[in-house]
């Protein structure tokens, strides 16, 4: 039987072959199967997929099986002659090793090449039907080109960088990059001095997700009629970062990357000029983009920043001024984390804290504010982009900090470990601030197949005690935070907006992919979101259901960074432009 196939395909290919010879077409249905299994594997991972591991599948392994069963189709049962069959099988090769190798590292081309792949797929079956019309002298060029097509298009794009969601974002290669933006942009040569106000005002910004990193922002009301969108104000190139703005008196402050130098930035909130700047000779870039990660923090006319590969800066608020500066790598013995140091200052009583990701007992440290001295050295975890974050549980004020380790208790003055949750994780890093709840709870979580976790505390005859309360596989927040309002909080499971009962840890709903940041407008029971794509989605706080309640597209690009309500205004930026809409009352 096994001889009769051979002997019957191999007349089948010299019927191809033979000219003048009836026309035997190549065997399509194999094709139409794969086709259609891999359109509805795909089609579920995008409709019910939250976490990029879903996004892993989608990318590299769902088309990697579909092109391997491709392959076996064109050498086991595709007909065509075996001499084409070899040179289709190498100028496929020849084409992915160019989309590969053409970008500037091969894990960037790799990933380009596993994102082209779907095109392949999906354009193999409209390809193949057109040369059963035609004899297979003529039907091969039918392929050859849709092969050249393919790779002349993912050949003429460029890799910027690496989306949440682990696909790749491009360009074309005639435009210009984020890095050659970056490097085009002239240096900010106004040195103005900022009149900042004596302390905060009630609409102002300081820290990382406002004063209490919680991304709750209060007193505020405007209309979400957006039907016509909300009017800008100004718009103008901003050198690349993922670092948010802060607002103080009518100034916004910023950390930005213009060429070599890696910068902190002051602008008129009302028009969006500059009034100083303050660069160092620094520079991060990897896959995820150009730039410092970390967001300023104001506390007594001074500015805390942490760059991306360590300086530590405290500025005079008003002039920019160096005051005085530390390396986060020879503080704590350690080198620059794969994505950078990400961590936004923390100042409490005098001290301003990072998080380092160093060496055993020094993952976390405090310096004076005043003289940039350290002051005090602890922490387990050596991994994790996370911010310290001062909570209160059980009424006691302390530094909560998350990482790789799980989370542990610092006391602000000294540093020493109150109480620790050792929950390991090895995959997928830590990236969201950690959430207080009910005055002796936290929850805390990680993408991946980790999830979220709520603890109790207690503390009793002078010891600490922590309990698991729950554990969920279903809310796996990556990078993305959220925040709490009737005992619900509001955030990403993985790309997805959604819902979580804290007291039960059940997901309530889920929603879109927007893979963005988020703020609680409290008085408005209301959720903004900045999408990964820069568009601003209003969703109303409630577990009812998911509803959008007004959206529109505010900035264009990859955007991580995070948003900005006060003063009446909304500041959005990216690692390309920064721009300022007004929201009507």
């Amino acid at each position: 039987m096994a001889q009769t196939t051979q002997n019957t395909d191999v007349a089948n290919t010299d019927e191809m072959r033979r000219p003048g010879a009836k026309h035997t077409a190549v065997r399509v249905w194999p094709v139409m199967v794969i086709t259609i299994v891999y359109a509805a594997v795909n089609g579920l991972l995008l409709r019910y997929g939250t976490t990029n591991i879903h996004s892993a599948i989608a990318l590299g392994v769902a088309p990697a099986i579909a092109l391997l069963l491709l392959l076996i189709w064109w050498f086991g049962a595709s007909r065509v002659p075996w001499k084409d069959r070899f040179l289709g099988g190498a100028l496929f090769i020849a084409a992915a090793v160019a989309i590969t190798l053409g970008q500037r590292t091969v894990s960037l081309g790799a990933m380009l090449l596993a994102s082209a792949l779907p095109f392949l797929i999906y354009g193999m079956l409209p390809l193949v039907l057109v040369t059963r019309g035609l004899r297979w002298s003529r039907g091969r060029w039918v392929l050859v080109a849709g092969l050249a097509v393919w790779t002349g298009v993912f050949s003429a794009v460029r890799v910027d960088s690496i989306g949440g969601n682990l696909f790749p974002v491009v360009s074309w290669r005639w435009q210009a990059s984020t890095t050659e933006h970056a490097g085009m942009l002239t240096r900010i040569t106004t040195q103005e001095t900022a009149q900042l106000p004596e302390q905060p005002g009630p609409g102002d910004w300081t820290a990382f997700r406002g004063a209490n990193r919680d991304g709750r922002v209060e007193g505020v009301r405007f209309s979400t009629e957006w039907s016509t969108p909300p009017r800008e104000v100004w718009r103008r190139d901003i050198g690349s970062a993922w670092s948010g703005f802060i607002l103080v008196g009518g100034y916004l402050f910023t950390q930005e990357q213009r060429g070599e130098e890696e910068l902190v930035t002051c602008y008129h909130a009302d028009t969006g000029e500059p009034v100083w700047s303050n660069g160092i000779k620094e520079k991060f870039e990897d896959g995820m983009g150009l730039g410092p990660r970390a967001t300023p923090t104001y506390s007594g006319g001074r500015l805390y920043t942490q760059g991306g590969t360590g300086i530590m800066q405290c500025l005079d608020a008003a002039t920019g001024e160096t005051l005085w500066k530390r390396d986060l790598r020879k503080d704590a013995l350690t080198e620059v984390p794969e994505w950078g140091f990400s961590a936004s200052p923390l100042v409490v009583e005098g001290l301003v804290i990072v998080f380092t990701a160093g060496e055993e007992g020094k993952g976390v440290i405090a310096y004076d504010c005043s003289t940039g001295e350290p002051a005090w050295m602890s922490g387990h975890g050596d991994s994790g982009y996370c911010s310290p974050h001062l909570g209160v549980l059980c009424g006691t004020p302390q530094v909560l900090m998350v990482s790789n380790f799980g989370i542990e208790s610092l006391d602000p003055a000294g540093g020493t470990r109150l109480w620790e949750h050792k929950w390991d994780i090895q995959t997928n890093p830590r990236c969201t601030q950690p959430i207080v709840l009910n005055g002796d709870s936290v929850m805390f979580g990680a993408t991946g197949v980790s999830g979220s976790r709520l603890l109790r505390t207690e503390y009793a005859s002078g010891q600490w005690q922590v309990a698991e309360k729950w554990t969920t596989r279903k809310f796996r927040p990556y990078f993305n935070d959220g925040a709490v309002l009737h005992q619900h909080y509001y955030g990403f499971d993985g790309e997805r907006v959604a819902c979580l009962d804290v007291m039960t840890g059940d997901r309530v709903w889920a929603g879109e992919r927007l893979s963005g940041q988020m703020l609680l407008l409290v008085d408005m029971e209301m959720l903004l979101v900045l999408s990964e794509v820069g568009e601003v989605v209003l969703i109303p706080a409630t577990p009812q259901a998911y509803e959008v309640k007004a959206r529109f597209k505010a900035i264009e690009g990859k955007t991580w960074n995070h948003p900005l309500v006060g003063g009446g205004r909304l500041f959005v930026r990216n690692a390309r432009e920064a721009v300022c809409y007004e929201i009507a009352l």
